[in-house]
C-alpha cells in the first residue's frame, strides 16, 4: 500500500513538472509579445485572471469558501501578478522558457498557500462546509493558471484584431 502511494505521488509529481515545463505556460510571458502597458495587453492579462479565478472557483464549490470568493482571486492577483513580473524581470539572462517556468511553478504555490488561507480564515456564509485542503487548494491554482496560460495568446490575439477592426473602421470613416 505504502509503494503505491509513493508512486502516485511521483507520477503527480511528475505530472506537474511536465505541466509547468510546457510550451503553453511559456506562452503566459507578457513581457516577450508587447509591451505590458499596452491597452490590449492589460486586457488580455485582465480577462485571463479573470478566467483563473472563475476556474478556481468552479472547482472549490463544493467547499467552504468565502462571500466574493472570486473578489478575493482577483484581489489575490494585485501582489501574485506583480511577484510573477518581477521574478521574470529578475532573471534576467536566465533562458526565457527556464524563467518562465520557474516563475510560474513559484507562483502557483503562492497562490495556492494564499487560496487555502482564504478559505480558512475569511468569513463565510457556508460554515457547515469544510475548507478545501492545501492540496486541493494548490490543485485548483495549478488548473487556475493552466487555464490562464493557455486562454491568454488567445485573448492577445482577439485583443489585436479587435484594435485592428477598430483602426479599420476608424480609418474608413475618416476618409468617408
Amino acid at each position: 500500500m505504502n509503494g503505491v502511494l509513493r508512486d502516485n505521488g511521483a507520477r503527480r509529481l511528475g505530472f506537474l513538472a511536465v505541466l509547468l515545463l510546457s510550451t503553453v505556460s511559456l506562452k503566459a510571458n507578457p513581457i516577450s509579445e508587447s509591451p505590458i502597458f499596452q491597452v490590449g495587453t492589460v486586457v488580455s492579462i485582465t480577462l485571463a485572471i479573470l478566467l483563473e479565478a472563475v476556474c478556481i472557483w468552479l472547482l472549490l464549490r463544493r467547499w467552504r469558501t468565502p462571500r466574493l470568493f472570486i473578489l478575493w482571486l482577483v484581489g489575490m492577483h494585485l501582489l501574485t501578478y506583480p511577484i510573477f513580473l518581477g521574478l521574470l524581470w529578475f532573471s534576467v539572462g536566465v533562458h526565457p522558457a527556464l524563467a518562465v517556468a520557474a516563475g510560474e511553478g513559484l507562483i502557483v504555490l503562492i497562490e495556492g498557500g494564499f487560496i487555502y488561507l482564504i478559505c480558512h480564515f475569511a468569513p463565510t456564509r457556508k460554515s457547515a462546509l469544510s475548507p478545501p485542503s492545501m492540496s486541493k487548494s494548490l490543485f485548483a491554482s495549478l488548473i487556475g493558471n493552466i487555464c490562464s496560460a493557455v486562454a491568454f495568446p488567445f485573448l492577445m490575439i482577439a485583443c489585436s484584431w479587435i484594435a485592428s477592426w477598430i483602426a479599420q473602421t476608424l480609418a474608413a470613416s475618416g476618409s468617408d
